[in-house]
């Protein structure tokens, strides 16, 4: 029997990464399938050390060559996640089905309409804590992938031998930036989350500045900023149906978002502005105004400290287009939670403040096609057009750059009117007639120049049924109406939002009669405009912001109104307005969802039960705002709406001399006295509101005069005038709410 031949020394089989995972290895040279896979460094070199990540399995490694650490001179240090098989839920255990893991609800249940259950313990745990820095670095890719994650320098100064690899589909993170409430979500509900809000809600002015094809591009190089991945997910649970229980880890999503974002304010980033400007309005659509508040305030410093209110030529197309959008939406938002009201605007002057142009138009965006297209204000009227008319709107113009537009001159038409319901001089209010003439030939100007596909009609409507910029046709028309409502609204007798009635008795009663008319032909083209898009065939209506219920919830203010102070000379009857009612709040109920839209629509219901409350006729007090009109209270059918009559003579009737007093509160709580005692009468001190451990007069008082969201002041102030106090049920706000 010959000797057996001596063994050779065999290569290495099993990568060092397998080999510490404690998987089966092919040995497939250059990279193993596993690491192929799952995105791991794969190497069969003795020398390099791996680590599996602390807290994700119980053994960090194998107790082979591999595992002993070199000297740090001559190894390199990887560490890798333990990657375990996805845990079936109750329902795919119990019928030993195969189980997808997704959260909170996997594919197999959601398909069937099962209530997904994991049991707690593992998919219920939060994220780890980081592992300090000289432990596991800082995110990034092998240099033989193209998705890399470049080391800030903070972390490559802790160690210039360490490297830590991960998954792809993992995004981008600073250490401080884990270990908070909520996983990743997983691939395939960041997908779907990704293509519902591209399909359903980017049309949304306020959503537009997120470009696709960049967007997709990062997730998949696992580049995108975890903030503004939960962000996208909880905007899509609340606005569109994603899974079963989406909605509350939508919210919890959201929140994550925010604490990610105000983690580490001294680094503002593009992509945690995104983040907060969506976080923003979703605090907006679930009535959680206090929050969304203070929110906007820093997400517009960020964009100060990242001059987004600026030019940046040195950035390609893409990205200065992004950025505009990106300003624009916070103006937006500005805009709307300031209702005209100075104090509360952080973009109060834009023209001064922010030196951008407006957005171009979707397919320029889309397909990265440069162009130029015009500030905020349109250009004057161009002598070479017959008339003296203004220039066509270019081609690079699209409809969110009309958004901005069309918020800028309400903005303007709420100034005016704040104004005038306040204590106008008797020059202002002399002045009024021309002011209003001028606010409405911009209105006009902004339609004579949209271009014939921009219009409003019934063809126009039909071919965008199936289109995703449905949602933003309608509501550029219907904010164009909404300008008129609010600025008409003011010659409504009895109404809160309207003039004094010595103010309007001062008026010359044809402009009045005037006005109120035009407001009335306003709201029934509303209506019929949501009557029009209730009847497209095969449509549910597009996805919209809460701006579509207040307006519906506006336009049933005003046919109420019309109904009950001018019915006869407008045709209205009870049952033609209830109609009309009933078609906004269908609009209202189709449009979004969301707590805040929810209430307007309950709104809408009380309207259509009982009418429209309004302050009685025979209100003595000067002061009150709720007192019927004097003169022209009568409406002659004669009077259209569609031209502003030359009211400059006899504005301001002379035989009528009222002293102008700031108004009173509402008639429920109007005090008997008059004018005059209102101003002679003493002062009366509130009283201290300090604990019962500290003297009458203390430091540290609770202000009594501080912001009440509850109140007209904000949010249901000039934009939606009307709403009870009920609508902004939100429990306290930090001291000073009432």
């Amino acid at each position: 029997m010959s000797a057996s031949p001596q063994p050779q020394k065999r290569t290495a089989q099993t990568c060092i990464t397998c080999r510490a995972r404690k998987v089966r290895c092919d040995g497939r040279r250059g990279i193993c399938t596993n690491c192929d896979r799952l995105g791991f460094p794969c190497s069969y070199d003795e020398t390099v050390h791996v680590a599996v990540e602390p807290n994700l399995a119980s053994s960090a490694s194998d107790p082979g060559p591999a595992r002993a650490p070199a000297p740090a001179s001559t190894s390199t240090t990887i560490a890798v996640p333990r990657r375990r098989a996805r845990q079936a839920c109750g329902n795919c255990h119990a019928k030993k089905a195969r189980c997808s893991g997704a959260m909170p609800s996997c594919d197999r249940c959601r398909v069937q309409g099962l209530e997904c259950v994991y049991r707690p313990g593992k998919r219920s745990l939060p994220l780890p804590p980081p592992p300090p820095p000289h432990v596991s670095g800082i995110l990034a890719r092998p240099s033989s992938t193209p998705e890399v994650a470049m080391m800030p320098d903070d972390a490559a100064q802790h160690s210039d031998h360490h490297t830590t690899f991960t998954n792809s589909n993992t995004a981008s993170l600073s250490p401080t930036t884990t270990g908070f409430d909520l996983p990743d979500p997983d691939d395939t509900l960041a997908l779907r989350a990704f293509d519902t809000f591209f399909r359903h809600i980017h049309h949304i002015p306020m959503f537009a500045f997120l470009h696709r094809a960049s967007l997709m591009e990062c997730y998949h190089a696992g580049l995108l900023d975890r903030a503004l991945v939960l962000a996208l997910v909880g905007i899509a649970a609340l606005l569109t149906d994603i899974g079963p229980g989406m909605a509350d880890h939508g919210q919890r999503c959201i929140d994550d978002a925010v604490t990610i974002c105000t983690a580490e304010l001294e680094k503002p980033s593009i992509p945690r502005l995104q983040a907060l400007v969506i976080a923003v309005k979703h605090r907006i659509l679930s009535k959680r105004f206090s929050s969304a508040f203070m929110l906007h305030a820093i997400a517009s410093r960020f964009a100060t400290v990242l001059r987004l209110n600026h030019e940046n030529p040195g950035l390609c197309f893409l990205a200065q287009e992004s950025r505009r959008r990106l300003m624009w939406s916070l103006y937006m938002i500005d805009s709307s939670i300031s209702s005209g009201q100075a104090d509360f605007a952080l973009w109060a002057d834009p023209e001064s403040q922010i030196h951008v142009q407006l957005p171009c138009n979707e397919r320029n965006f889309e397909f990265d096609l440069p162009e130029t297209t015009e500030p905020l204000r349109p250009p004057p009227a161009d002598p070479a057009y017959p008339g003296g008319a203004m220039a066509p709107m270019p081609d690079a113009l699209g409809f969110i750059a009309l958004h901005v537009r069309i918020h800028w001159m309400r903005t303007r038409i709420l100034q005016c009117t704040i104004k005038m319901r306040g204590a106008p001089s008797p020059i202002e209010l002399a002045s009024l007639p021309a002011e209003c003439a001028e606010l409405v030939a911009e209105l006009v100007a902004f339609e004579d120049r949209l271009p014939l596909s921009f219009r409003w009609s019934e063809g126009n409507l039909r071919l965008r049924t199936y289109s995703p910029r449905l949602g933003i046709f309608v509501m550029t028309h219907v904010w164009w109406r909404q300008c008129h409502l609010d600025l008409y609204r003011l010659f409504l007798p009895r109404l809160p939002e309207a003039l004094a009635p010595p103010m309007l008795a001062q008026l010359d009663p044809r402009f009045v009669a005037h006005n109120r008319r035009g407001c009335y032909e306003h709201a029934r083209a509303m209506a019929d405009m949501f009557a029009q898009l209730l009847a497209l065939p095969g449509n549910s209506g597009p996805v919209t912001d809460i701006d579509l219920p207040g307006c519906a919830f506006q336009c049933s203010r005003m046919l109420y109104h019309g109904l009950q102070t001018a019915g006869p000379e407008l045709g209205f009857t009870p049952a033609r307005v209830q109609e009309l009612a009933l078609v906004c709040l269908r609009a209202a109920r189709q449009s979004t969802g969301g707590p805040a839209c929810a209430s307007i629509q309950a709104e809408i219901e009380k309207l259509i039960a009982n009418g429209l409350s309004l302050a009685p006729g025979e209100q003595q007090d000067p002061t009150s705002r709720t007192r019927d009109m004097d003169n022209g209270s009568s409406l002659p059918p004669t009077v259209g709406y569609g031209e502003m009559p030359n009211f400059s003579q006899s504005i301001v009737s002379p035989t009528i001399s009222v002293p102008i007093a700031r108004p009173g509160p509402p008639p429920s709580t109007m005090p008997t006295q008059s004018a005059v005692e209102c101003r002679t009468a003493p002062v009366s001190v509130a009283p201290s509101h300090a604990s019962a451990g500290t003297s009458g007069s203390n430091a540290f008082e609770e202000p009594l005069d501080g912001l009440d969201f509850g109140s007209s002041e904000l949010f249901a102030g000039d934009s939606w005038a009307g709403l009870s106090s009920d609508w902004l049920n939100m429990g306290n706000f930090p001291s000073g709410a009432t």
